[in-house]
């Protein structure tokens, strides 16, 4: 859907969230990839990060835990890893934003909103 991007809406801030259980069972299945397991939980940066850019711009319909929740929902519905390797998109090998977005789309049946950020120059 390339006319409604839901990045960066206004909305309330990310609140850290205080019980273990309930980070664990999100670190379990979101992990934050770039940090320890114990700095990311305590941090929670990834997720700040994540709710911040996408979770703002559902709060009138989801509250932060909801949409953490729907979340896992989606990524348990819809295995987007699992995908994309089905697909011959690993780590390492070079694939067009139309691969992963084909890729995608036979689990979704909708062609995503996809575009390359470059991380030091890298795309």
């Amino acid at each position: 859907n390339k006319r409604n991007l839901l990045n960066n809406c206004k909305g309330d801030a990310y609140t850290k969230i205080p019980e273990a259980r309930e980070r664990k069972k999100l670190d379990d299945r979101w992990p934050d990839l770039g940090n320890t397991e114990e700095y990311s939980m305590k941090e929670q940066k990834f997720w700040e990060y994540e709710y911040n850019k996408h979770g703002t711009c559902c709060q009138g319909r989801y509250n932060q835990e909801e949409y953490f929740n729907l979340t896992m929902k989606l990524k348990d519905k819809f295995d987007i890893l699992q995908t994309l390797q089905n697909h011959g998109i690993i780590p390492g090998l070079t694939r067009t934003i139309k691969q992963f977005g084909n890729a995608i789309a036979t689990v979704t049946k909708v062609f995503p909103s996809l575009k390359c950020i470059p991380n030091n120059g890298i795309m």
